[in-house]
């Protein structure tokens, strides 16, 4: 579903990503794991548009994506929710959900996502006159999340779902996460929180000093203590 062929990313004259290729396969959960500062999110907004890659070839659902327009992407089908989530504080619910839907016309497909999202997700159908601004957390990050299915993707891309949450919203982010399997919806995930993120996923590429430098089955990584040491600061 998703290809990347010898990608690197620079910032102006400062290179910071070299040589990344990986492949996601259709209903994938796929992890990026690595420390703070090896280019794991840099690479997430190559991906999605945000950033113009130095070199290489990024393909999607078969068609080369390098070098194409965030809103074109989107409409291709690969949504992408950053770190920063981005929600309108001062809008309700059903207002930011409405924003994910921006690259639909039609307002009975419209209507079709909203009831979807708020089967996948009853808390925000309970909140959606509420101001997103005065959720929890964890509501947020689902608000989040719920925004980027709007527009039906094949593929969403997650950046650090639950940075800065407490142990129960990162419950509810990781359940969230699980559901988008059940949906049928391809995960790419960043994540700081190594352990549960190689629990719910198929595989795992992990990145250091912006280099693809190990990749492999979750669950084989999860239980590698040599892995984890070297690459993931873990003992």
């Amino acid at each position: 579903m998703l290809e990347l062929k010898s990608v690197d990313i620079a910032y102006d004259y400062l290179q910071v990503v070299w040589d990344v290729s990986l492949k996601i396969n259709e209903g994938e959960i796929v992890a990026m794991l690595g420390l703070n500062g090896a280019g794991k999110t840099t690479t997430l907004k190559t991906i999605a548009g945000l950033i113009k890659p130095k070199a290489g070839y990024i393909g999607f659902l078969g068609q080369e994506i390098t070098n194409t327009a965030s809103h074109v992407i989107l409409r291709k089908g690969l949504s992408f929710v950053p770190e920063e989530r981005n929600l309108f504080t001062a809008m309700t619910v059903e207002d930011n959900l409405r924003i994910g839907a921006y690259t639909i016309k039609n307002k009975a497909r419209i209507k079709s996502n909203l009831e979807y999202v708020y089967a996948l997700f009853p808390i925000l159908a309970q909140r959606r006159k509420q101001l997103s601004g005065t959720m929890s957390g964890g509501e947020r990050q689902m608000l989040a999340i719920a925004r980027g299915l709007m527009s039906n993707p094949k593929m969403i891309i997650l950046d650090e779902p639950s940075m800065g949450l407490s142990p129960q919203n990162v419950l509810i982010v990781f359940e969230t996460v699980k559901k988008l399997k059940e949906e049928k919806v391809t995960t790419f995930i960043v994540e700081q929180n190594v352990n549960t993120t190689l629990l719910i996923s198929d595989r795992a590429y992990i990145m250091e000093h912006g280099r693809i430098v190990l990749e492999g089955e979750s669950e084989k990584i999860r239980k590698d203590d040599n892995i984890r040491k070297l690459y993931l600061g873990m003992g």
